[in-house]
């Protein structure tokens, strides 16, 4: 009984060298084939692959005559036989809906006919010539993401997959960051999409990574009036448009257009161009701005010159790019928003915080930077959320005085305070709270001995300290990364 459940979910993952087993230092596999290689004869030999639902293959698969081959216009023979392998058991797996692949050339030639609904896509990054496979078009699939797409390593051809197959609802395309790094303007969207006929009705787009000259392909190939989540990771700029390069914000793709199902926003920048897009779109129920890494004040992404010759600003940390969005998102999403996160760099006013609580009555899950010194402002603040599950004060990553200042109070203390601050309302569904880089779980009013006050009994919420592992399916935090 237990048979189909063990063999639901497989993966197999590769290793370009032999690894050794740290006990006795014999490499893994010795005396028959790679961990690998022997799961993937598993699945060709033994009756278990029709059980399987989900097969990743991962990790990295070490080619032998490389070059010699390709010089010669052949995949090596090594390859083609891992190829073939791999094929066998996919088509054994007759119940497979979601497949995780390397670059394997042939691979996806015998899919054509299968019934895999999400398919995931990882190019090799190796600049070494070889034969480029044409991708086909998978009837029934739902969900695609590529990842690690960069035009100098003869990546296969997933054009005819982008345009044929017309179930594809969700699209989520990482490039490397070797483009925006070096500016190098060598990504054409018209290599992906060109061969589309009819506008892509996706409601799931995703883009990271993303460096490239506007060539207005969205009004050609794909119809945002569809679209329900949006997410942008480092593939916008976080300064004035008008002073920065043509590699304009991938965010204008949508200024020109409705977006009447939009429900999500996710990007790691604030621009003037997600201002626009939080004005001329209404009812949007999850905002995520993250805010760029640290490392990346640093590294800024090269950029044309500009006229003047002068830098341009860094309105990242200005407070009227700050007020700008907190007034887009609370007049035109106040009453529909239930999640929202603000970028840590912003230190909210008291006015800041009061706009959002007043505006966004059905928030669930919030995060955003503010020095709160007293837990008396805490206790003003949850009263008026009254469906908050989920509440953050995020650390300044530019200045440590809030952490410090969490870290001076004892754990104990925490925990009393905010079972006091939480308890003021009944029926409060907070559960969550996280000062700085402290995890709290807040349980169920219950009576408790007041600690400044022995012997006597007071009310208010439990309250305990957790890692942050407990909160990594929670979206406030689950979303918070650079992750697509």
């Amino acid at each position: 009984m237990t048979l189909p459940q063990l063999y639901t979910n497989v993966t197999l993952r590769s290793y370009d060298s032999i690894r050794y087993s740290p006990e006795d230092g014999r490499p893994e596999g010795c005396g028959m084939g790679s961990p690998f290689v022997m799961g993937l004869n598993g699945l060709v030999l033994r009756n278990v692959a029709g059980y399987v639902k989900r097969l990743r293959f991962v990790g990295e698969w070490k080619e032998c005559d490389l070059e010699e081959c390709y010089r010669k216009g052949r995949v090596p023979d090594s390859t083609m036989m891992l190829n073939t392998l791999v094929r066998v058991a996919i088509e054994r797996s007759t119940a497979l809906k979601e497949l995780w692949y390397m670059k394997m050339s042939s691979l996806l030639e015998g899919l054509a006919q299968s019934q895999i609904r999400s398919l995931t896509i990882r190019f090799s990054s190796s600049r070494n010539p070889r034969p480029v496979a044409l991708v086909p078009p998978l009837p029934s699939l739902v969900a695609l993401r590529v990842s690690n797409i960069d035009p100098l390593c003869y990546e296969d051809d997933i054009s005819h997959l982008l345009a044929r197959s017309r179930n594809l609802r969700e699209l989520s395309l990482i490039w490397s960051p070797r483009m925006r790094e070096a500016g190098e303007p060598s990504v054409h969207l018209d290599s992906l999409f060109g061969k589309v006929d009819q506008p892509l009705t996706l409601t799931k787009v995703a883009v990271k990574n993303l460096y490239y000259h506007d060539e207005g392909w969205c009004a050609r190939y794909y119809d945002p009036s569809f679209t329900e989540e949006l997410t942008f990771i480092n593939s916008s700029e976080n300064y004035d448009d008008k002073r920065a390069s043509p590699f304009i914000d991938f965010k204008r793709c949508y200024s020109t257009k409705s977006l009447p199902r939009l429900k999500l926003v996710r990007g790691d920048r604030a621009s003037r161009q997600l201002v626009e897009l939080l004005v001329k779109t209404k009812g949007l129920e999850k905002i995520y701005i993250i805010g760029p890494k640290t490392e990346d004040k640093a590294s800024a992404v090269p950029r044309s010159p500009i006229s003047n010759g002068s830098s341009p600003p860094n309105i990242l940390n200005s407070d009227t790019l700050r007020d700008e969005h907190i007034e887009a998102i609370t007049q035109n999403h106040g009453q529909t928003l239930r999640h929202l996160l603000l970028p840590p760099q912003w230190r909210l006013t008291s006015d800041n915080i009061a706009l959002i609580v007043r505006n966004c009555p059905n928030l669930e899950q919030l995060a955003f930077g503010a020095d709160f010194d007293k837990f008396s402002n805490l206790r003003l603040l949850v009263p008026f959320l009254p469906k908050i599950f989920a509440l953050r004060l995020l650390d300044n990553p530019d200045n440590s005085a809030f952490r410090d200042k969490m870290h001076e109070v004892d754990d104990g203390r925490h925990e009393q305070m905010i079972g006091s601050s939480t308890s003021a309302r009944e029926g409060s569904k907070i559960r969550w709270m996280e000062l700085a880089d402290l995890l709290f779980e807040i349980g169920k009013v219950e009576p408790m001995e007041d600690p400044d006050n022995p012997g006597k009994m007071s009310y208010r919420r439990s309250v305990r300290k957790r890692h942050r592992e407990a909160v990594e399916d929670v979206d406030i935090w689950k979303l918070d990364s650079y992750k697509v």
